[in-house]
């Protein structure tokens, strides 16, 4: 018989752990300090929200004020 495969697969991270970072990339990128990003990152706040709120001129230390 011939060699099994032994080709691994990456594991996959659980679904949460890449929601969540997806939502800190987001914050990030809105140009929220890291420290802002993980408060937004793990409150409920709506991330639409928050980029419309940036979009329309809202200073960025006055969001989370907002949001939380």
């Amino acid at each position: 018989m011939g060699e099994q495969g032994t080709e691994t697969r990456p594991k996959r991270l659980p679904e949460r752990t890449v929601v969540r970072q997806w939502r800190r990339k987001q914050f990030l990128a809105l140009g929220f300090t890291p420290k802002e990003a993980e408060t937004l990152t793990r409150a409920p706040v709506d991330t639409a929200q928050v980029r419309h709120l940036v979009a329309a001129g809202c200073p960025l230390d006055l969001v989370p004020r907002i949001v939380l």
